[in-house]
């Protein structure tokens, strides 16, 4: 009966870091993630995976760490936004406007007069 030698496994802390490590170099080399997974000899469903599980640490408290509030105050209103069409038409919008009719208006206002 044979057995199968496995390699020196590594702490959970090496492999976060051994993947920080790559992602880094992702963001740096210019390639689409397929080719950068083929080059590491990785695969995309585990770069993703990281990637993800890395992010969501990033914003996630430290264990043992509780979430902290800050105190906030606003000093004003929000102020409207000022949006000028290139007919020359400028729309004002306020913080609580309609998205959707904000898009509608742009649209019939960016084309050309019947």
């Amino acid at each position: 009966m044979s057995q199968a030698v496995a390699g020196p496994s590594r702490s959970r802390a090496a492999v976060r870091q051994g993947w920080q490590e790559r992602l880094e170099r992702f963001r740096h080399c210019g390639l689409s993630v397929v080719a950068f997974c083929r080059r590491e000899g990785i695969s995309c469903q585990a770069f993703y995976y990281w990637k993800q599980k890395l992010a969501d640490r990033a914003v996630a408290p430290a264990e043992g760490e509780g979430a902290r509030l800050l105190s906030v105050r606003l000093l004003a209103p929000p102020s409207p936004v000022e949006v000028a069409l290139p007919s020359g038409a400028v729309l004002r919008l306020g913080p609580d406007c309609d998205l959707a009719f904000v898009r509608s208006l742009v649209d019939a206002l960016g084309r050309a007069p019947c």
